[in-house]
């Protein structure tokens, strides 16, 4: 029967071991992985910035409103309310220890985040002004507005550089 068609020896099958799961960082770290947090609004949400440094806190700009969470629950800590119109651009600077918003009112509001204190109101624009962010040496601050300006101000003394 050798080398004709059809002619076989049946193998038995060979069974292995069942391999050890080793741990990898990868799986802890998916693992660890929740569903995604929702946290509704009371309007379109137009800006979030995070601080830089621990405790990595972020805000929400939407509506007219900033609201400021807590970055590993998503817990609400505060809310900036002082806004007549839409707020836009909700930033934080370098320390996380003051923020700074635009809005509809043609201004840009600087806010002490532990008291919720207007610090500044800085006023040249002559519309809405959409785009605020701060210097890398935390004493100037950036602001864009629909008037097609960008200017440069001066956060202690308030005034246009």
């Amino acid at each position: 029967m050798d080398g004709q068609a059809g002619g076989y020896k049946k193998l038995g099958i060979k069974r292995f071991p069942a391999r050890a799961q080793r741990e990898t960082a990868e799986g802890k770290y998916w693992r660890g992985v929740k569903a995604p947090v929702v946290i509704p609004q009371h309007g379109p949400v137009t800006s979030i910035d995070f601080t830089p440094s621990a405790p990595y806190h972020f805000i929400a700009t939407a509506s007219t409103r900033v609201l400021m969470y807590e970055g590993a629950s998503a817990k609400q800590l505060k809310q900036f309310s002082r806004f007549k119109d839409v707020a836009y651009s909700g930033v934080f600077r370098g320390d996380a220890k003051v923020m700074a918003a635009g809005g509809e009112s043609k201004m840009v509001q600087v806010f002490d985040v532990q008291t919720k204190a207007i610090l500044r109101q800085l006023k040249g624009h002559t519309r809405a002004v959409r785009a605020v962010g701060f210097c890398w040496d935390k004493v100037r601050v950036v602001s864009g507005s629909d008037d097609a300006s960008v200017r440069v101000w001066d956060v202690a003394g308030g005034e246009e550089v």
